[in-house]
């Protein structure tokens, strides 16, 4: 039964009590029990393949830890502090949530981050199972479902070449709570499985917090839903299930953070800091540039308006509504973030996708047992765009290779001479615009902040990074000559340590008097 048979049924009882005379109830609902039969079998394979591939290319594997990027080495770094006993929060700055943190920690057991590896494979499996779920429901096709997987995929590597990111992390429950919103509006889910959207928004907010506008937008949906259809007492029982679910998670979670004694730090840190929204700070039509560039590539900008010009239609309108709010919000949240990455853009792949899949999504008065076989390329929809942004897999690499491959062998060269000099619990400090060195030397930092890019665009900050290095408790510091040093820092620097002539160019090593 399709979300348009479901209002007309409900309207007919209406109407039927009306003209009884009798005292108007809520219509008795009835679960489109048929919804699942009708669904085409879940392909696992494919998802299983490229979970395979893209987590053997990501930057946990040992052999490739030298091409992380920035954001990716401090997420290494994270793990192997948190081995050594130190928190998040408190002992080091971090911008994910507590969840993302424990994954961290535990996959960076044995002394080895191969387990994040492993982690990232899960993630993955997952998200790519549920997208096919999404895109064989919509296309109502395995070759369509099949060819728009493969391309989620391939944007994921794109973006995020080497992984472990949280904003990898989160796609899981992105995609199942998206996959449960589109069964409740075709009525094939009862009450009660609004827990798992619940846990579904407490993982994601102590995973990623960027990532909660989802469930605020489709929340807002919901009650229109619930309001126009009559039932707002289901829409109660909804939230308190989803309370329920979300309470259940951010307890257990939590307790962590009460335990540790980092709560406050960690709200600081996730809430205030990496939900902060910024649109006066340098480089911000630069971010602009970015995200405008990455939705016409992708054919997802082509596919919004496509979208918004088809409300007309009638067919799938909340689903369409929810991807069309997020895709908006996350894209505004995301320009008005100072601290950017491309990585950050994963978040829009699945409202992009399911854009580009409602506006191809046949009639729904097409047998829903009967399987849609159309000639279908996502790349000829979108002008072949997304073909252009596959270039960015070979990018990041092939950068790190041979624009920062002279910079890589000095980070070895210091490291190197630092773990050979220092005992394991002396502590070090780069100011730098990567983790490598301590990753590299196994050091821990003398200072929260461990690196100063790109963390010094407040003032709290850059006060803290500042008292932290005037305690002069670094064994030794390295000074990226790129990455500028404020001059109270330097004539710290200065007259405390003394240069280490390693015969580098771009780094600078010091060692205390």
């Amino acid at each position: 039964m399709t979300e348009t048979a479901v209002a007309y049924s409900r309207s007919e009882n209406y109407s039927r009590n009306v003209r009884g005379g009798r005292r108007r109830r809520p219509a008795r609902v009835d679960y489109n029990e048929e919804f699942g039969n009708n669904l085409l079998p879940t392909k696992v394979w494919p998802a299983f393949l490229w979970s395979m591939f893209v987590s053997f290319l990501s930057v946990a594997n040992p052999f490739l830890i030298q091409l992380a990027t920035g954001a990716q080495s401090r997420d290494l770094y994270a793990g192997m502090a948190m081995q050594a006993g130190q928190s998040p929060y408190g002992q080091f700055f971090g911008t994910g949530g507590v969840l993302y943190y424990i994954l961290t920690y535990v996959g960076s057991f044995f002394d080895t981050s191969i387990g994040l590896a492993i982690l990232q494979f899960i993630v993955l499996l997952i998200a790519g199972i549920y997208f096919y779920k999404i895109a064989a429901y919509f296309s109502r096709s395995a070759q369509i479902a099949t060819n728009l997987q493969h391309w989620f995929y391939v944007f994921i590597l794109a973006l995020n070449f080497g992984g472990i990111q949280a904003s990898l992390f989160v796609l899981p429950v992105l995609m199942t709570s998206l996959w449960l919103l589109i069964r409740y509006f075709e009525n094939a889910v009862r009450d009660e499985l609004f827990i798992l959207y619940g846990i579904d928004a407490a993982i994601a907010v102590m995973i990623y917090p960027k990532s909660i506008l989802f469930w605020l937008v489709a929340t807002l949906v919901l009650l229109v839903y619930n309001a126009t259809h009559r039932q707002m007492a289901r829409g109660v029982y909804q939230a308190l299930a989803t309370i329920f679910g979300f309470l259940l998670i951010s307890y257990s979670v939590g307790y962590y953070t009460f335990v540790e004694q980092i709560l406050g730090a960690a709200i600081q840190q996730t809430l205030r800091y990496e939900l902060g929204v910024n649109v006066s700070y340098d480089g911000m039509w630069w971010t602009v540039a970015q995200v405008g560039l990455f939705c016409l590539l992708s054919g997802f900008l082509k596919h919004l308006l496509q979208s918004v010009m088809s409300f007309g239609e009638g067919q799938h309108t909340y689903s369409k509504v929810i991807a069309i709010l997020t895709f908006l919000g996350q894209s505004a949240f995301l320009i008005t973030s100072s601290h950017f990455v491309m990585s950050q853009l994963v978040l829009l792949l699945p409202y992009g996708f399911v854009l580009a899949l409602l506006h191809h999504a046949p009639n729904e008065q097409i047998d829903l047992e009967l399987e849609v076989t159309t000639d279908y390329s996502y790349p000829k929809t979108a002008f072949y765009l997304p073909i252009v942004l596959c270039l960015l897999v070979f990018l990041q690499p092939a950068m790190t290779y041979f624009v920062e491959g002279d910079l890589t062998k000095e980070r070895g060269t210091i490291a190197q001479y630092i773990q050979e000099h220092s005992r394991d619990s002396e502590l070090v400090y780069a100011w730098d615009d990567s983790a490598q060195i301590y990753l590299r030397s196994k050091r821990l930092s003398a200072a929260t902040i461990i690196t100063p890019t790109p963390y010094l665009d407040t003032q709290s900050n850059q006060e803290s990074l500042s008292f932290d290095l005037k305690k002069n408790k670094a064994r030794y510091i390295a000074v990226n000559r790129n990455v500028s040093m404020p001059d109270s820092i330097q004539s710290n620097v200065d007259d405390q340590y003394e240069k280490v002539d390693l015969g580098t160019e771009q780094l600078t090593l010091y060692e205390k008097k």
